[in-house]
């Protein structure tokens, strides 16, 4: 029976997702079954009024051989991306002909609109390429009804239930030529550099780029620092380096221990000032000064902050009272050509969902296990509360340093 699906992907980039839309298509048109992409993942949906056929060729495409041919070749999503969440749409980006159902205060679920829109574009099943958020919220829709597979992709790892993710392969290769890069560069200026890794959530993938570059000092989000501490232990292995430099790799979410917060508030207030200083000052409490709300702001940053490299590099200027190099990787190691691992992945994942869909079993999330290899398993499982990667139990926390030993490199 011929069939109709839907392929999305949501979350961040991840090298291999081209190559596993493509093989996707593939499979699905040897099956003679029909393909649509469905634009900016989840966004595409919610932007698609069943109601005006003209938004559909904005949010959609049929994917045919031809057009997906050479997708494999280049990084990014040839769909387009993006983290929106349909069960918590803010008002500025609703749609104008939802505008009506947006919510007084907060953010508006429109999932019946997800579903109304799947519907609509005849859609027998809907494949989701995506990071934790984007299955969390497939999950949903199995939930209530709505033929849903997913496919864990995401450079951090993170995704429950599965031991490897799309693109993580791929993340970790380029993350650590990057560090060596940097390392000549730190070398030819005697400098300390601190070279930041995206994860906000989780310490896995820098951990193993740290560990795999042969970094000085790994920092994680699991894990405060005392930034003393920290630049006591830069500068001795600077020190102890014949070629005089240190090479620190950081999480982006890397935060300092509560009870030093208050040594560090102008460079934190700084970052608070930088990022949400008007609408701060708008919706924290009454009665307070700006400098107490910007510090206030500074310590809830301090504890969970995407992209404080730039900040801990200034700390540890003044500490050492020498000058630090900083380089963010940032979108870098999202880029480039999948390795080995991730173009056997794309196709694997991609064999595994149609064979999911053949069989018409839904619900279901690839997932790949040690020891089990490709397998599925319930979509709520990515909903549920994640088995954690155990970064703390292969990491010295007064050394801020991987600790030696076997390390397995997926979800340690």
């Amino acid at each position: 029976m011929a069939k109709r699906i839907g392929v999305l992907t949501g979350g961040g980039d991840a090298p291999g997702q081209n190559v596993c839309l493509k093989a996707i298509t593939y499979h699905a048109i040897d099956h003679g079954w029909e393909v649509i992409g469905i634009r900016k993942g989840w966004e595409g949906l919610l932007n698609y009024d069943p109601d005006n056929p003209s938004t559909r060729g904005d949010n959609t495409i049929e994917l045919t051989k031809l057009r997906v041919r050479d997708i494999d070749r280049t990084a990014g999503s040839y769909l387009h991306s993006s983290r929106l969440d349909p069960s918590l749409v803010t008002a500025n980006v609703i749609p104008g002909f939802l505008k009506a159902r947006a919510a007084t205060e907060g953010a508006t679920d429109l999932t019946d609109h997800i579903k109304r829109a799947a519907s609509n574009l005849g859609l027998d099943v809907l494949i989701a390429l995506g990071d934790r958020g984007a299955l969390q919220y497939a999950a949903r829709l199995a939930g209530e009804g709505v033929p849903v597979i997913g496919i864990p992709k995401t450079v951090h790892n993170d995704v429950n239930g599965s031991d490897y993710s799309l693109g993580f392969s791929t993340a970790l290769a380029r993350g650590v030529r990057f560090v060596q890069e940097m390392r000549a560069i730190a070398g030819s200026r005697e400098e300390i550099a601190v070279i930041e890794i995206l994860g906000r959530t989780s310490g896995l993938t820098t951990m193993l780029i740290g560990f795999l570059a042969g970094a000085d000092r790994t920092l994680v989000p699991e894990v405060p620092i005392n930034p003393e501490r920290l630049a006591a232990l830069l500068l001795e292995d600077k020190n102890v380096n014949p070629t005089n430099y240190a090479i620190c790799v950081m999480s982006e979410a890397t935060h300092i221990e509560p009870e030093q917060i208050a040594k560090y508030a102008p460079q934190l207030t700084r970052l608070a000032n930088t990022r949400a200083h008007g609408e701060a000052i708008a919706t924290k409490g009454q009665g307070q000064t700006g400098d107490e709300i910007l510090f206030e702001l500074a310590q809830d940053l301090s504890a969970r902050v995407g992209g404080s490299g730039p900040v801990i590099t200034e700390i540890l200027e003044n500490i050492t009272g020498q000058r630090v190099l900083f380089q963010p990787l940032s979108y870098m190691i999202r880029s480039g050509e999948p390795d080995g691992q991730d173009l056997l992945g794309a196709q694997n994942f991609a064999a595994a969902a149609i064979h999911l869909i053949a069989q018409n079993k839904f619900g279901r999330v690839v997932v790949y296990r040690q020891g089990d290899n490709y397998v599925d398993v319930p979509i709520e499982t990515v909903a549920q509360s994640p088995s954690p990667a155990n970064v703390i139990d292969h990491y010295d926390a007064h050394a801020y340093q991987p600790k030696p030993g076997i390390i397995w490199a997926a979800r340690v």
